[in-house]
């Protein structure tokens, strides 16, 4: 019989991360699912709603919308034409070039991102609520120290987004 396997300390902290990644989805896609939306199409708009708020009124290419949301650009290709048929998200011919498109929030796209905006803080504070508001800075420099490591390994790996 084997010896039950020790789990490291890098271990246990990732199936920890997992669980709760996998844990955050299933809370959080009731709350999008009341406004009609997946949690990926969320992205989406977000994305493009954070783009307009950064001055970029004019939308996101398809490749500058894959990076913001770490995906290859095919992964949102089907989303984005959910998106564009009922009316959240309009798609454009790129400047310069003819093969391109650049994709914006419609004004329904916008209204709809207002309402989620509303109770999101809320949702948020509730999901987050495990830890205490003294607990949290810590939780995000850890965070932040652990994706700028991940951000080197990903630079390093061949199918990178950039």
């Amino acid at each position: 019989m084997l010896a039950p396997l020790q789990r490291t300390p890098a271990q246990t902290s990732y199936a920890h991360l997992l669980r709760a990644f996998g844990l955050i989805q299933r809370v959080m896609r009731p709350y999008f699912q009341q406004h009609g939306l997946s949690q990926a199409q969320w992205g989406i708009l977000r994305a493009l709603h954070c783009a307009q708020e950064q001055g970029q009124p004019n939308g996101l290419r398809m490749g500058e919308l894959g990076q913001r949301l770490l995906v290859q650009p095919p992964s949102v290709t089907t989303l984005v034409r959910r998106l564009v048929k009922s009316g959240l998200v309009a798609q454009t011919a790129a400047p310069n070039d003819r093969r391109g498109f650049v994709l914006r929030l419609t004004p329904k796209g916008e209204s709809l991102v207002g309402r989620v905006l509303l109770a999101h803080q809320e949702q948020i504070r509730s999901v987050m609520g495990g830890l205490n508001d003294d607990e949290l800075p810590a939780f995000v420099l850890h965070l932040e120290r652990l994706n700028t490591h991940l951000a080197a390994l990903a630079a390093k790996t061949p199918d990178t987004l950039d």
